[in-house]
């Protein structure tokens, strides 16, 4: 009997850091009423959803947990909120890794993902390193094992991008079918094997048109059609060949209210079919090991046409034709302006504190992850520093890296206009940045204001980006009282 056609379904889960720098807490947002905010609406449409999907069967209702049978990745910033604020989700899509690494080999559904959303070919290669080795770490602690994938925000890649993920020991990563050069001009999801010198990397390559179908199409409508529609696919492959399909993970539930129902109806389907086999990607990779070859050309993206040029510039790629994004260049110049300052700040006041700054900065996302107040004298204790002085002034320094690092959250680029929620996100973690850097150094916010100023919104209510970065100051100066 031939091998059997895989199927790989892949759900990329993510919100930006929408809680303050200062509070923790996130502010209400109207545009998600009745519910307080965005967070709590889409837990309750999606992460819970897929926590304890509904499929109705005749007069009896069955529970699944469709995180134990989909390839997924949270986000660093959204599962730390789920872990307090969502505590029912964040059990079930633990439970269901769990339950992927016993019956898959060893080999669970989680994927890490780098730490802050921020585009990585758009980084420098220590600030790259950083969001790479942070995602790490925040997937360690939270899965209790060490991550064989790695989701690239955007999913968007270079060959230096690659390269840092495969200096840190991933074995795979997952692109668009036209992201690269592959192999095989085919279908199915590879995997394939990028390469420099003797580094390499496995390349899954998702399938956009089933991807497509899923994400905006009518396939969430019946889970019936949805499985015949992955099955069908998959059966037009190679024996042992599978099919990957990836989109926004908020499509189950959120973005398609059906979705979690229909997509746990899906997979109780195939689970019934001898001859397809729902699997995840890392345990598809050890039995069919990366073959072929795959080049990337320059910086690329899954969800833009002219490669990474939607976060900082105005390649054209919008929602509204209307709207133009001459402001993408100038905010991200701002918010580089910013991000750099507090790298200069880093280097200076933390190189006289300890041999090697940047290897404990690597190192100090476990710190702000793990409530474990053990691990600070374990981390203080083998980088040298005793004094409680040093100590203190060392964790403000990290927690101006950790929010220098938040205002290039991709999602402040990605619409129309900074206005929205998404830009204020960036220019929040803004201003926290300038208010702990100047607690060392001359104080950079005049300047910052005079370059913000000179960014112009869409939206005549907002104005500048000036006027929206002081508003978003005030309003989080309130909070605080």
């Amino acid at each position: 009997m031939d091998e059997p056609r895989y199927i790989i379904v892949h759900g990329h889960f993510y919100q930006p850091p929408r809680q303050s720098p200062w509070t923790g807490l996130i502010a209400d947002e109207p545009g998600a009423a009745p519910f307080a905010n965005w967070n709590e609406r889409i837990l309750s449409e999606c992460y819970s959803a897929n926590a304890h999907a509904q499929i109705m069967n005749g007069h009896v209702v069955h529970i699944h947990n469709n995180y134990s049978h989909i390839n997924f990745d949270f986000g660093p910033t959204l599962i730390s909120w789920l872990e307090p604020h969502g505590k029912v989700a964040y059990r079930a899509i633990r439970r269901g890794d769990e339950l992927s690494v016993k019956e898959r080999h060893g080999h669970g559904n989680a994927m890490a993902q780098s730490y802050n959303h921020s585009i990585l070919p758009l980084l420098d290669e220590r600030s790259r390193e950083l969001q790479v080795e942070w995602g790490i770490q925040d997937f360690a602690f939270r899965f209790r094992r060490r991550p064989e994938g790695l989701w690239l925000p955007e999913c968007a890649a270079d060959d230096d991008t690659l390269a840092t993920v495969a200096r840190a020991g991933i074995k795979f990563v997952i692109l668009a079918s036209d992201q690269g050069r592959f192999s095989s001009s085919g279908r199915e999801a590879g995997p394939f094997l990028w390469r420099r010198g003797e580094m390499s990397l496995a390349i899954f390559r998702f399938d956009r048109e089933l991807s497509g179908y899923v994400s905006f199409g009518d396939a969430l409508n019946d889970g019936a059609a949805l499985a015949e529609a992955f099955a069908h696919t998959a059966l037009a492959l190679p024996p042992g060949a599978a099919i990957l399909t990836a989109t926004d993970g908020e499509t189950f539930g959120h973005h398609k209210r059906a979705g979690a129902a229909e997509l746990a109806r899906a997979l109780a389907i195939l689970a019934e079919r001898e001859d397809v086999v729902v699997t995840n990607c890392a345990d598809y990779l050890a039995a069919h090991p990366a073959s072929g070859g795959f080049e990337i050309n320059g910086a690329t993206s899954w969800s833009c046409a002219h490669g990474i040029e939607r976060w900082r510039s105005n390649c054209g790629c919008r929602l509204d034709q209307q709207t133009n994004q001459e402001w993408r260049a100038p905010l991200r110049a701002a918010m580089e302006f910013v991000k750099n300052h507090a790298d200069a700040i880093f280097e200076r006041f933390a190189q006289p504190l300890m041999a090697d700054p940047w290897s404990a900065l690597r190192e100090s996302a476990r710190l702000f992850i793990d409530p474990n107040h053990t691990l600070y004298d374990d981390f203080f204790g083998r980088h040298k520093v005793r004094d409680e002085p040093a100590r203190e002034r060392l964790l403000r320094l990290f927690e101006m890296e950790r929010a220098a690092h938040a205002t290039l959250t991709s999602c402040a680029w990605f619409f129309d206009d900074f206005g929205g929620p998404e830009g204020r996100v960036a220019l929040r973690w803004a201003a926290r940045t300038v208010e702990l850097a100047a607690e060392l150094a001359p104080a950079i916010e005049h300047e910052l204001i005079e370059r913000l100023r000179q960014i112009h919104s869409n939206r005549r209510e907002i104005g500048d980006a000036a006027t929206l970065y002081l508003s978003v100051k005030t309003r989080e100066a309130r909070g605080r009282i």
